[in-house]
């Protein structure tokens, strides 16, 4: 008796690996079959392309580093170059002693400055608790006088009598007073140019304000110093 063979349809690669796997194990020649989008043995190349808008924004962003870098170049090299023309610059204003700038000067007690002298006749029973005059060591003269006065009412007044050549002119100053205190006296009386005298007082309540013995300290001619 002939056997028929009755035709059906070939496996796929699954079948076939179910159908290998129950005759009996894989053995190392037997290949393996390999997953693709389109069935088994189908494997497509992977290219990565990088779009050119990318290239691009490379390239701008690398242009504008060197283009700052270059700027910040250029700028540090402008600030050294202002720092390097900088020159030292002196008033001819006086130091906080009173003394020019770039001179030497000693502070001297002094009662024989013709501001001091006056101070102490315009107001004769006041206690002088400071008189000094400052001097230029090179040459002796008086740049400033100065003079402080305590009242036994209650009334400070202080003096000072200043000349520095070359200092532009100083402008005056006078306020009107009131006839008793409280009040603050301050009247500056301009001599030559960068030369001056300044009064100025502070007078307790109820004590009668000196004011015409503060203007003639401060206006008298012979009490201002000489450039």
């Amino acid at each position: 008796m002939t056997r028929q063979r009755i035709g059906r349809p070939v496996p796929s690669w699954t079948e076939s690996v179910v159908l290998r796997s129950s005759e009996g194990p894989l053995s190392e020649a037997d290949p393996v079959p390999e997953l693709g989008p389109d069935g088994p043995y189908d494997r497509a190349p992977t290219t990565r392309v990088i779009p050119g808008w990318l290239v691009a924004v490379a390239l701008l962003l690398a242009c504008a580093a060197s283009v700052a870098a270059a700027l910040e170049w250029q700028q540090r090299s402008r600030i050294i170059n202002v720092t390097k023309r900088v020159q030292p610059y002196y008033s001819a204003g006086p130091d906080a002693a009173g003394c020019p700038n770039l001179s030497r000067c000693q502070v001297r007690a002094d009662l024989g400055q013709p501001l001091n002298v006056l101070a102490r006749q315009l107001f004769p029973h006041a206690t002088v608790l400071s008189s000094v005059s400052v001097v230029v060591s090179d040459t002796g003269r008086t740049v400033q006088a100065a003079i402080v006065l305590g009242d036994p009412s209650g009334i400070e007044v202080s003096a000072v009598a200043q000349c520095v050549p070359g200092a532009a002119p100083i402008p005056g100053r006078a306020a009107p007073l009131p006839a008793a205190g409280p009040a603050r006296a301050d009247f500056v009386v301009a001599g030559s140019p960068g030369c001056s005298v300044a009064v100025s007082a502070q007078i307790p309540r109820a004590i009668a304000v000196p004011a015409t013995q503060l203007m003639k300290l401060a206006a008298d001619p012979s009490v201002q110093l000489q450039p």
